[in-house]
C-alpha cells in the first residue's frame, strides 16, 4: 500500500502543478490579448479553484467511477467552505465585502437543492446536465454584469491574485504542458483511489468524499492560506464559494451531458444535504459586520472535523 500511497500523493501534486500552469497560462493569454487584470482575476476566483476536481470527476467518470466522480465534487464543495474558510480565516479574520456572495452563496444552496431534486429517480442524465449548464452560463452572466459595481479595494484584489506574465509563446507552453501534467496527475490519484477502495473495502463514495476531495484542496488551502495573511479575505471567500457553485453547476453539468451517472441514497439522503447544512451555516458570517472572524473560523473548521471524522471512522 505504500506504493499506491506515493502514486495517489504523486498524482494529486500532480493535479496540483497542472492546473496552476494551466491556469496562469490562461489568465496570462487573456491578459495578452487585452483582457484586463480585474476580469481575469474575476475568472479565476469563479472558475480556477474548479479544476483540479474537474480533471479528476472526469477521469473517475470515464474509468466508469461514478461514485468517485461525485463524491470528489461534493466533498469538495464542503472542503471549501468548512475546511478552506475556516482555516483561512483562523490565520487572518476575512473581509467579506465582494458583491459576488451576494448572490453566490444562495445560488449554492439551490444548486444544492436541485441536484437533490433531479436525482430522486436515482440518476443525473443529459437533460439535468443541460439544465445544470444553462443555470452555469446565467450565474457565468450575473458575475460579470455584477464585477461593474465592485469596489476598488476588490477590484485591486482580484488583479494581484490574476497578475501573471503575458508572453504568447510562454503561455502557450503553460497551457500544453499544464494541461497534460493535469490530466496525467488526474489518472494516477484516481488510479490509486481506486486500489485504496479495494484495499480497505471501503465504497468509493466516501473514498472521494475524504481522500480526493481532501487531496484536491490542500494545494487550494496553501493559496488560500497566504491570501489571507496579507488581507486578501475577499479573495479567499468569493474563490470558494464561487467555486463550489461552479463544481455543482458546471463541473456536474458536464459529467451529466457526457454520461448519464448514478446518484447513491447515501449522497441524496446525508452528502448534499450536509453541504446545504454548511452553506446555511455560513450565510450568517458573511452578513452584518462583513466579516468572518476567527470564532466562525473555529466553527467551520470543527464541523468540518467533524464531518470528516463521521465519514470516515465507521467505514475502516
Amino acid at each position: 500500500m505504500l506504493e499506491t500511497y506515493g502514486v495517489l500523493i504523486g498524482g494529486l501534486i500532480l493535479v496540483m502543478l497542472g492546473a496552476d500552469s494551466f491556469l496562469k497560462g490562461a489568465s496570462g493569454l487573456a491578459q495578452g490579448r487585452g483582457v484586463g487584470g480585474f476580469s481575469a482575476g474575476l475568472a479565476l476566483v469563479a472558475v480556477g479553484a474548479s479544476v483540479p476536481e474537474l480533471a479528476i470527476a472526469t477521469v473517475a467518470l470515464a474509468r466508469g467511477h461514478d461514485a468517485l466522480a461525485v463524491g470528489t465534487v461534493i466533498g469538495s464543495c464542503i472542503a471549501n467552505l468548512g475546511l478552506i474558510i475556516g482555516v483561512s480565516a483562523l490565520v487572518k479574520p476575512l473581509s467579506t465585502g465582494f458583491r459576488l456572495l451576494g448572490f453566490a452563496l444562495p445560488v449554492l444552496i439551490g444548486s444544492a437543492v436541485a441536484l437533490l431534486l433531479m436525482g430522486q429517480d436515482g440518476t443525473l442524465g443529459q437533460v439535468d446536465g443541460s439544465l445544470l449548464l444553462l443555470a452555469a452560463a446565467v450565474f457565468g452572466w450575473s458575475v460579470k454584469r455584477s464585477a461593474v459595481q465592485e469596489s476598488e479595494s476588490v477590484r485591486k484584489e482580484l488583479a494581484y491574485a490574476a497578475n501573471t506574465q503575458t508572453e504568447l509563446l510562454r503561455n502557450a507552453v503553460r497551457i500544453v504542458a499544464g494541461f497534460a501534467v493535469l490530466g496525467y496527475g488526474a489518472w494516477l490519484a484516481v488510479g490509486a483511489a481506486i486500489d485504496m477502495a479495494a484495499h480497505f473495502r471501503m465504497n468509493e463514495l466516501w473514498v472521494g468524499l475524504s481522500v480526493l476531495a481532501i487531496g484536491a484542496a490542500l494545494p487550494e488551502l496553501a493559496t488560500a492560506v497566504v491570501a489571507a495573511h496579507r488581507g486578501h479575505g475577499n479573495v479567499v471567500v468569493g474563490s470558494a464559494v464561487a467555486s463550489s457553485v461552479v463544481n455543482l453547476l458546471l463541473v456536474v453539468g458536464l459529467l451529466a451531458l457526457g454520461r448519464p451517472f448514478a446518484l447513491s441514497t447515501s449522497l441524496l439522503h446525508v452528502e448534499i444535504p450536509a453541504l446545504i447544512a454548511f452553506a446555511l451555516a455560513f450565510f450568517p458570517m458573511i452578513r452584518g459586520d462583513a466579516v468572518v472572524s476567527r470564532r466562525e473560523g473555529l466553527v467551520l473548521v470543527l464541523a468540518f472535523a467533524g464531518w470528516v471524522a463521521w465519514l470516515l471512522y465507521p467505514r475502516f
